[in-house]
């Protein structure tokens, strides 16, 4: 037993200790107490699992998020990249106003050399166009879109450029010297081949003075269809128009167009007065003349298309119904073997000739187009309609290896028709009154060509004569329900070595063409935008909120 120490205190009395009891007699007790009871184990706290898991998701959500966002920004660059190296349009309007028909994409994907296309404008006037009219407007734009599409087919062997000459001054007189061209034209290059058209080329304009209305016609496919051909091509074909025979002028308006239209240079020349024919002319034409050729002229005109013996010349001769030619017609009967008649095709079936309100028009019969070496391509087969055409004779024949001089039929009539003698068509009698017979053989012959082959220094050389019984075709030249159009190019172009044609009619911008169908607008306007998008965004909202509700 331990000795009784009076200065130890008890546990009761020792908290009351004073504080100012030293360190250490207070540090020793402490560790004896901790040697009599054991110590607590450190333990972590306890985590609320649901708000654990909310963090999860929100940051899981946060990611989905930022990940989202930049997939959809990169899908954006991306696409503005592909769009300016690979333009690609919707085009909803009714008629495809802005998509580049079959034939010009055949034109685009044919382009062998490399072709520049510089508009002497600003893009802006093509891509933003604002000049007061929707017509206006949907040319220009119009070209934008195709010149983009051209270069795209062609797999940039086309390639198109702005150069706005009034914030470039400096450049004017570099276009002008070269290429004399200004402000406002356009300018197609190939090489040391280049053609250059102007703004208001784009369009033809039609004015209705009875309805003060006006329509507008697009262009611009056929221009950069043409110009692109021609300059690719490397040969420009000049066709003269001889007159001085009181031609008439709103045919000749019409063939000229046409063939301008399709890269073809035009001129005219005044046959009573000039001398020779110039030898840059590819064809000669002669469109529904009603005064006859002189003997002097038949002789000059022989001498052109013999060229001393070395041939290659062409002629068309569109015949006149109300023309009286006997010199030209025995020309072209004696040398070719075409006789023109005086005889003008009847079409006695109704389903043959056009009708309307106004009464019907015998005088004006559709047949097809026959398949020939000048009418190949999309033209051969087509329908045609040919009005007052005289019935057209010929003596030679069509087997090429049996004659020199052959004669092939382009236009044929079939057994419904009739002969009505231009005089009682003069008479201006009723068609019900007008002497109709039957032709000594069918089919009647409505247009056709001669073929004058000859070898001359062991090559082959040849003349063709081509005849029409009616100048009226050309007024339909540009109806879209028949290939008049083609008819009138095809064959100068295959004779002029230019191969197949492509024709490509223009586009009436009325307001239906300008509008999305129905249906279209239905569909995006009411479908898409009213309730597709906003159904969408509604419902993906609804179901968020309600999941994040239940978290």
């Amino acid at each position: 037993m331990k000795p009784f120490d009076e200065n130890k205190k008890t546990p009761e009395e020792s908290e009351h200790l004073p504080s100012d009891i030293p360190v250490e007699e207070t540090a020793a007790e402490a560790t004896e107490e901790t040697t009599q009871k054991p110590k607590k184990k450190f333990t972590f706290p306890k985590l609320n699992l649901r708000s654990n898991r909310k963090l999860r998701l929100g940051a899981t959500a946060t990611a989905i998020t930022v990940i989202i966002t930049a997939v959809i920004l990169l899908f954006n660059v991306v696409c503005g990249v592909l769009a300016d190296r690979y333009p690609w349009t919707l085009d909803l309007t009714t008629d495809k106003t802005y998509s580049l028909s079959e034939k010009s994409e055949t034109v685009a994907k044919a382009v062998k050399n490399d072709i520049k296309i510089i508009a002497l404008a600003g893009e802006s006037y093509f891509e933003n166009p604002n000049f007061g009219s929707d017509s206006y407007n949907t040319v220009f734009r119009q070209f934008h879109h195709f010149a983009k599409q051209y270069e795209e087919l062609s797999g940039g062997k086309i390639s198109v450029s702005y150069v706005d000459l009034e914030k470039n001054p400096a450049l004017s007189s570099t276009y002008e010297q070269k290429y004399g061209a200004e402000s406002g034209n356009i300018v197609f290059v190939c090489g040391e081949q280049y053609r250059k058209i102007t703004l208001s080329d784009l369009f033809e304009e039609q004015a209705d003075y009875t309805t003060y209305t006006s329509t507008v016609t697009s262009l611009v496919e056929q221009k950069l269809a043409t110009n692109i051909s021609s300059v690719s091509g490397g040969k420009t074909v000049t066709v003269t128009f001889l007159t001085g025979h009181d031609e008439d002028q709103n045919a000749i308006a019409a063939l000229k167009k046409l063939y301008e239209l399709n890269g073809y240079l035009t001129q005219t020349l005044d046959f009573t007065t000039a001398g020779t024919i110039t030898d840059t002319t590819g064809a000669l034409a002669i469109v529904a003349p009603i005064k006859d050729y002189s003997i002097d002229e038949i002789k000059r005109l022989r001498d052109w298309l013999d060229n001393d013996g070395k041939k290659g010349r062409n002629l068309f001769v569109f015949a006149n119904y109300a023309g009286t030619c006997p010199n030209l017609y025995d020309f072209l009967s004696v040398d070719y073997g075409i006789t023109v008649t005086s005889n003008i095709i009847m079409e006695t079936d109704a389903n043959n000739y056009p009708m309307d309100y106004m009464g019907s028009y015998p005088y004006m019969p559709f047949t097809q187009i026959l398949s020939t070496d000048l009418t190949g391509g999309d033209v051969a087969n087509q329908k045609v309609v040919m009005p007052l055409t005289l019935q057209l004779l010929t003596a030679k024949s069509d087997n090429a290896q049996d004659e020199v001089l052959t004669n092939h039929s382009l236009i044929t009539f079939p057994e419904s028709c009739r002969l009505t003698p231009t005089t009682d068509l003069l008479s201006e009698k009723e068609n019900d009154e007008l002497i109709q017979l039957k032709a000594d053989k069918y089919p009647i012959i409505g247009m056709a060509y001669a073929r004058d082959y000859d070898i001359v220094n062991n090559q082959e050389v040849e003349t063709h004569v081509v005849v029409s019984g009616s100048y009226n075709m050309t007024g339909f030249a540009t109806a879209s329900q028949y290939e008049n159009e083609g008819l009138l190019i095809q064959p100068l172009r295959t004779l002029c070595s230019l191969g197949d044609t492509v024709v490509i009619s223009g586009k009436n911008l009325s307001a239906e063409t300008l509008s999305f169908s129905s249906l279209t607008a239905v569909v995006l306007g009411l479908g898409v935008f009213t309730i597709g998008i906003p159904l969408t965004l509604i419902i993906i909202c609804l179901v968020v909120f309600f999941k994040r509700r239940h978290l």
